[in-house]
Formats: structure tokens, C-alpha cells, sequence
């Protein structure tokens, strides 16, 4: 794969996550504000900024290659060919950056739980099973995450020996 190829599939991963937290923050928080009506302002914005997020992940979903050729040659220069890098070493990357993604994720959980439940203790309230899950969800996100970033390479051998029997077979 050449390099405007893994910033092209970047761009459209990017796209399908600009859409889908577009999405879930219309739904979540958004709604909120359409559905009260009490502020038409704010209803405006949000249904403002929900099209172009919508817009922009649509753009960089249809123009992904231009975009990554623009990237790719920054200074406008010739194309100096690049060596083609492995679809391998491509899945390491993408599994680490993954990795990283949800260890992010986990990381801001567990600081949201640990002030959570140490404002808990101060109180008399009671944890709630939907929280539970959710503390859960968070360890959860921790272990994948933990496991995407420091063994990225042994999940991609292990998905090459899947594929290679799968083309044994088929043979």
C-alpha cells in the first residue's frame, strides 16, 4: 500500500467516527435541546453544527483519496515513489492506534468512576446496576485496549495464520 492509500483509509475511518459521534451526541444531548423548544437558538446551533459534522464526514468519506493525495505531498513537489508497506505492518498500526483509541477511552472512565465513587462514599447513595455495567465496560475498554496496544503484532500473526488456513481450505 502506498501511503496516500493508509491516509485515504484514515480519512474514511475518521468519517465513519465523525458520523456515528455525530449521531450519538444528537441523540444523547441534542435531542435535549430540539425536543424542549425552549431556547430556538440553541435548537439552531445544534442542528447547525449535527449538518456540518454530517457534511464533513460525508465529504471526507467521497474525497478521501484527493484529500490524502493533497496530504500526502504537502509542498506540492513531484511524487517521489515510496516503498509499499506491508498489509501487515498496516494492521499492527491500525490495531495500535486502536489500542490507543480505547485506552483513552478507558483511562477517562476510570478517573470519571474513581471521582465518582469517591464522592459516593462521602454520601449514602446507592450504586446502581446500569453504573455497575458501566464500571464494568470501563475494565472491559481497559483490558482490550491494553491488549491492542502491547501485543498488536502477535493479534496481526495470529490473523495472518487465520487467513491462511481459510486460503488452504479453499484450495
Amino acid at each position: 500500500m502506498k501511503p496516500e492509500h493508509i491516509v485515504a483509509i484514515a480519512l474514511r475511518v475518521f468519517a465513519i467516527y465523525l458520523s456515528v459521534s455525530t449521531i450519538t451526541g444528537l441523540i444523547t444531548s441534542g435531542w435535549f435541546y430540539i425536543a424542549s423548544g425552549s431556547n430556538m437558538l440553541s435548537s439552531t446551533l445544534v442542528l447547525l453544527v449535527t449538518v456540518l459534522s454530517l457534511a464533513t464526514a460525508y465529504l471526507l468519506w467521497r474525497f478521501a483519496l484527493s484529500i490524502a493525495f493533497k496530504l500526502v505531498r504537502l509542498d506540492g513537489s513531484e511524487y517521489v515513489a515510496f516503498p509499499s508497506i506491508a498489509i501487515e505492518e498496516v494492521q499492527n498500526m491500525a490495531f495500535t492506534v486502536l489500542g490507543v483509541y480505547f485506552l483513552f477511552r478507558a483511562v477517562m472512565g476510570g478517573v470519571y468512576w474513581l471521582v465518582f465513587l469517591g464522592s459516593v462514599r462521602t454520601t449514602l447513595y446507592t450504586i446502581e446496576p446500569q453504573q455497575w455495567a458501566s464500571i464494568a465496560e470501563t475494565i472491559a475498554e481497559f483490558l482490550l485496549a491494553s491488549f491492542l496496544v502491547f501485543r498488536a503484532k502477535g493479534f496481526t500473526v495470529w490473523i495472518s495464520k487465520v487467513r491462511q488456513l481459510g486460503r488452504e481450505k479453499a484450495l
